[in-house]
């Protein structure tokens, strides 16, 4: 019964897969003739088999493809994404928010002793791309993590940047908003896993104000051959006597609040960057009027500049020069740069409000340094750094008498990753002065 019912089966599934008409069934094959029509379509049913076999290797062979190239397209997103190019249509995948920060120990002693941890500034970054040739790029900053009105708070919120800039042609562009003025090496680059040294260099800090932002419009653009430039319009600086102070080029910055425009600020800069691992810079800016014709702005707190007489010194016209080299060649790495302010001789008859003079000498400033350094391992990198600079070059009396400093800091660098870093360095200072500064710095920076 058994063999019946499977045979019954099998010559049920031979009619079916030959295409036997069933009308025509009438007319029953012998046992013979059904035994062949099985052999035949047990072969081919093998050949169907094999075949399936085949094509799913192919298909499984596709599908492999397919992912290995739906990997490279995701790779190639996240390349344009970490770029200045667009993802996507939505505002999400167009805007991108970053910063950096550090954090600083500074044992140093000189009459006095001081020993203080600061978290020296916190900056977040916000940026949105428009369109494939249009963005916004800012910075905000705390400096000293304490704001309030207590007068015994350190601390300020900054706009470091905020600028809209649009690529006109392929190899030129435009930005108008508060920027960093193109000058020098670290002006422009200044997250903390980027230099070597807990502090900033004083050249970068006092004779070229860094950071130094100013509002205006920059023009930049690629040359060929290696050569950039930058040209931009922006505020210039705004000198005060000060009150009991300093008539110093750092205090006379004025980072876009409210900044008087009387006499404006031009800035050039141009460099090479044509051979691998090579940096060379040419830049300067000019002034007509460094006291903005002779601006006093009490709401604000500015009260102009005065002579020992107390009347009022304006076209005090300036010059700032600079050049600098930065080049890697395997672990050696060297930076250099050279600062020098030429500003109008009047600006020596300049008094503090308490009619001691604040101008002498200050016609000429000055500042250099020279930093090679030694990549140890992927992680750890020493340096060198040997700095000189002079605030009151232009004389040697009285008060500009012995005004330059020298500085010389041996330290390392260990980046935890590519945007973390420790940092520790040891300071040995000469000030003409006697108002020495030696001692050890460390400091942790990130950015990301």
């Amino acid at each position: 019964m058994k063999v019946r019912n499977e045979l019954s089966l099998l010559i049920a599934a031979a009619l079916c897969v030959g295409g036997v008409n069933v009308a025509a069934a009438a007319e029953a094959p012998s046992v013979e003739e059904l035994w062949e029509i099985v052999q035949r379509q047990q072969a081919e049913l093998e050949s169907l088999k094999q075949e399936l076999e085949s094509t799913r290797t192919q298909t499984a062979t596709v599908r492999i493809q397919s992912l290995e190239n739906s990997e490279l397209i995701e790779a190639v997103g996240d390349v344009i994404e970490q770029s200045d190019g667009l993802v996507g249509s939505n505002n999400t995948q167009r805007t991108r928010i970053g910063g950096y920060g550090e954090m600083l120990y500074n044992n140093e002693t000189s009459s006095a002793s001081s020993k203080e941890l600061d978290i020296q500034r916190f900056v977040i970054f916000f940026g949105h791309q428009f369109s494939d040739t249009l963005r916004f790029h800012s910075e905000l900053e705390v400096e000293h993590s304490f704001i309030s009105d207590d007068a015994r708070a350190p601390g300020a919120v900054e706009l470091e940047q905020a600028y809209l800039e649009w690529d006109y042609s392929a190899n030129h562009s435009v930005l108008a908003g508060m920027h960093l003025v193109p000058m020098g090496i670290l002006n422009e680059t200044h997250e903390p896993n980027t230099f070597y040294g807990v502090e900033r260099n004083r050249i970068e800090s006092r004779i070229i104000p860094s950071t130094y932002r100013v509002n205006g419009i920059k023009f930049s653009g690629r040359l060929g051959g290696g050569f950039s430039y930058d040209l931009g319009v922006h505020e210039g600086l705004f000198f005060e006597s000060g009150n009991g102070g300093e008539l110093a080029i750092r205090d006379s910055r004025q980072s876009g609040a409210r900044a008087e425009m009387d006499n404006p600020a031009y800035t050039g800069r141009i460099r090479y960057t044509g051979v691998p691992g090579l940096e060379l810079g040419l830049s300067m800016q000019y002034q007509s009027d460094m006291t903005q014709s002779e601006s006093i702005r009490g709401n604000i707190g500015r009260d102009g500049v005065l002579d020992v007489f107390g009347n009022p010194v304006g076209d005090l016209s300036g010059i700032l020069s600079e050049a600098h080299m930065v080049y890697r060649s395997g672990p050696w790495g060297l930076r250099a740069l050279y600062a020098q302010w030429d500003i109008d001789s009047a600006i020596e008859s300049v008094a503090n409000n308490d009619l001691s003079n604040n101008g002498l000498g200050r016609d000429q400033q000055f500042g250099y340094y020279i930093e090679p350094s030694y990549q140890i391992n992927e992680k750890l990198g020493a340096f060198l750094r040997l700095e000189r600079t002079d605030e009151r070059a232009g004389s040697n009396l009285a008060a500009a008498n012995d005004s330059t400093t020298d500085r010389m800091l041996l330290g390392l660098n260990y980046w935890l990753t590519n945007n973390t870093v420790l940092k520790l360095d040891y300071q040995f200072e000469n000030d003409d002065k006697d108002r020495d500064l030696d001692g050890f710095n460390a400091g942790i920076g990130w950015q990301f």
